[in-house]
Formats: C-alpha cells, structure tokens, sequence
C-alpha cells in the first residue's frame, strides 16, 4: 500500500510539474502558437510532395535560389518542454531549424543551400513533432550574384552589423563599407566594481563605455578585411534617434553623459571620410552624412534593419535616416536589404548556434519587402562569425564576471534560472546561424508614396 502511495505521489508530482512547465513554455510568447504564419504576399513559385519524410524538389528551382517552403507542423506532447525542429538531411549536410514550443500549423521553412542541382532530394525529419504527407507550396527567389557589388552596413550600434551581416560583410570585404550611426553608451550599468554609483562615476562609466563600443565598432570589420577608410562611427549618442528625428535641428544630447558634443566619440575615425562628416547631433546631420556617405561610396547594397518587424526606435530610425537622404540625393539605384535584431514580440529567431533562419511568426502588421535573400554560413564562418562577436565588449562578459568570483556564482544560478523559466535571447545564440536572412527592397520603390508609407511604417511591439 505504501508503495502504492508513493508510486502516485511521484506520478503527481511529475505530471504536475509537465503542466507548469508547460503553461511558463506557452506564456513565453506575445502570440498564439497554434496560428499559421500566414505570409500572402509570397508567391506560389513551385510545388512539392512530402511523403514519408521525403521531398524531391523540381527542375525549374536551383541550388543557387531562396527557397522558401511552405509546411504545416504539429508538435507532440514532448514539444511542449522541449524547443521541436525540423532536421533536414541531404548529400550536402544536415540543418535544424526550431518552433515554438508546442507550436501547430503553417511555418515556414528554409530550404535554401540545403541541395544541390545534381541532387534535388531531401529528408525532412521532426523532433518533437509531426510532419503528416502534404502538397508543400515552394517561394523561390532567384539570388543575386553580388560579386563585384559595392555594399554599405548601417549599424545602429556597435555589434549590429555582425550579428545581421558580418558574413555577407566578410565575403565581400574589399567592397563593404560598415558604417555606425551612435557610440552606444547607453544601457545597462557594466563596471559597477569600477565605477560607483554617484553621478560623477555614471557618468565616466558611460562614457567609457562608449569608447569601448566605439573602438569596437571601428576595429572588429578589420578582423573581415574591410578596408580601414570603409569603416566609419558617426558618434551620435544611444538611444537619442527618435528624439532627434522629433526635433530635426535640435542638438539632442546624450541620455547618460551631460554632452551633445558627438566629437567625443567620432573623433576616434582614422577615414578620411570623417573629415568631410557635418557637426551636431542633429537629425538633419545625421540625414545628410548618410546622403554624402551614400554619394561618395556608391553602394549597390544597402543593409539596415526593417521598421516594419524591428521595435527598438534606434533601428527604425537609423532605416527612416538612410530612407530620407537617399531621396534628398535623388539615389534610386540598387537595393535595400533589411533585416531584424529585435523582432516585435522578441521571441524571434528561436534555437541554437548553427541553426536556420526563416520567416517571423506573421502579425497584421504592414510589412513591405520584395524578394527574401538568404545568404550561407559554413561552419568555419560561423566561427569567424562568433569570434567577432566575441571582441565585443558588450555582448561578451564584463569586468564583473572576471573579478569577483560571488558575482560569476550569481550570474551562474541566475542563467540556468532564466534558461529554465524563459527563451534563450543570447544575441551570439540568436545570430550565429547557418544563414544571415534579409528582405529586399528596390530602392526605386522608395519613389512610390503609396510604396514608401509601408515601408517606412514603424511597427509597433506585440
């Protein structure tokens, strides 16, 4: 009878600890995920037949095009506590790419460099889930060849351009210019073992910071091979965008140093280009140092985050910028390619290191773009990719960490809290993947008011 007792106690206890974790899982994300991602603006290119776990891909697509597809996914019980994914297997390797926890319905996923022209079959694999036979519809998009083509990153902030591009960056080097907008002294308090809390040591703190991130964002391109004169900090202060473009000639200053002098930062530029840059932290000079950069430099690529899926106000407003002056120069060739850091329910992108990028879960939001751009990383770029992240003093650990061993302990038992109770939203998990994904735009559409109002649409967090 005890045993008995005993027996039922645990099983209790285990069942009810599956429905909590459960229930936290679920309550991770800002939407439904039992609702189809629904994306109508991509076209019906091709189609495929998924039988037993097998898909063989037509003629008319290429191993060279974005391949985006189409599929309806269901996870099992044991999706709930653990992250599902699809592994898909073909002679050229094996991918993953996750969903949400106990997620149900269309996703979409990439299929892009996972094949070969000489042999189109593919194995899809679920973990977690099931993948029933089903008609697979297939959005394929012929990929530019961007050889020879010049490129220009806008960065936000230090650690931007790496996490959305460095590998588009780093093969194209010689023609890249990384270009970023603010020092990025704001956020958290770092140095708190060597700066005390009164304002005089906050505010010194800060602006070491920003010397740090701006040293960063200068020298870290160098480790791609991007040519020194293509490498340019603008010395704007963080977090100061939004304000700026609010009050375009108003000098805003700094949110944590009592300045709004930008030469404190953009003094550390060894280009020649910065000599010729506009004074004042002013939306205006912002404005028209990305139209004389955008002159001089002649890019055919521009890459910036999206306003439409990416909530922090600096990177809205470092593509509504670039928007503005490239028609105050009347500069219509080549194309935007956009991208997200901070997705609007920021849940987005899930998994691991190595993992693929695809499609955000859809909202009813505007959400302009005109062809999908998916570039590869081998994992030998992945690394390089890691390591240039991890010569950022932000996101890699501080003094803190190495100084005091009560602080290691706390930050310790304080992450395996969070990985048990919340999504993992390290940037270096997030972004060191199997692919970089972009959007792009002509810049040309920029020229069509009913075009340029959903572009420039600034979405809102879910």
């Amino acid at each position: 009878t005890m045993f008995l007792i005993l027996t039922g106690l645990i099983l209790t206890f285990f069942i009810l600890l599956f429905i909590i974790t459960s229930i936290i899982h679920k309550k991770q994300f800002a939407y439904n995920t039992h609702q189809d991602y629904n994306y109508p603006s991509l076209p019906s290119t091709a189609h495929a037949t998924l039988k037993g776990g097998s898909l063989t891909l037509p003629a008319t697509v290429s191993g060279q095009d974005t391949v985006i597809a189409k599929i309806r996914i269901k996870s099992n019980w044991m999706g709930l506590l653990f992250l599902p994914f699809i592994e898909t297997i073909s002679s050229k390797g094996k991918w993953k790419q996750y969903f949400e926890y106990g997620a149900k319905g269309v996703r979409y996923i990439n299929l892009s460099d996972t094949f070969s022209d000489s042999d189109k079959t593919i194995r899809l694999e679920g973990k977690y889930l099931s993948l029933p036979d089903q008609e697979i519809e297939l959005s394929v998009y012929p990929r530019e060849n961007l050889d020879g083509k010049k490129i220009l990153v806008l960065a936000p902030h230090a650690d931007d351009a790496e996490l959305s591009a460095y590998g588009l960056y780093e093969k194209h080097a010689a023609n890249s210019m990384i270009c970023t907008l603010t020092a990025s002294e704001g956020g958290s308090f770092h140095y708190g073992n060597l700066y005390s809390t009164c304002d005089c040591d906050t505010q010194a703190q800060y602006l070491q910071k920003g010397r740090m991130r701006v040293w960063n964002s200068l020298t870290v391109p160098l480790l791609a091979g991007v040519p020194s004169e293509n490498i340019l900090q603008l010395g704007y202060f963080d977090s100061t965008l939004t304000a700026m473009r609010q009050n375009p000639e108003k000098e805003i200053k700094s949110t944590k140093i009592d300045t709004t002098d930008v030469y404190i930062f953009r003094s550390a530029n060894t280009s020649p280009l910065a000599k010729h840059l506009k004074p004042g932290s002013t939306w205006n000079s912002l404005v028209d140092n990305l139209g004389y950069l955008i002159e001089t430099f002649q890019p055919d690529i521009i890459v910036s985050p999206s306003p439409n899926i990416d909530a922090h106000p600096d990177h809205q407003h470092t593509a509504l910028a670039a928007i503005e002056a490239l028609r105050k120069i009347d500069y219509r060739r080549g194309n935007l390619f956009l991208h997200t850091i901070h997705y609007l329910s920021d849940d987005f992108p899930i998994g691991k290191v190595g993992s693929s990028l695809s499609l955000p879960p859809s909202s009813e939001q505007p959400f302009y773009f005109q062809s999908i751009y998916s570039h590869p990383l081998d994992r030998e770029e992945q690394n390089r990719k890691l390591l240039a992240l991890d010569a950022m003093n932000d996101i890699r650990p501080n003094s803190d960490g190495y100084m005091r061993w009560s602080t290691m302990i706390f930050k310790g038992l304080n992450k395996l809290r969070h990985h048990v109770l919340h999504l993992d939203k390290d940037l270096v998990n997030r972004f060191v993947r199997s692919n970089e994904f972009f959007y792009t735009v002509p810049i040309s559409d920029l020229y069509q008011e009913d075009t340029l109002k959903q572009i420039t649409y600034q979405g809102k967090a879910l």
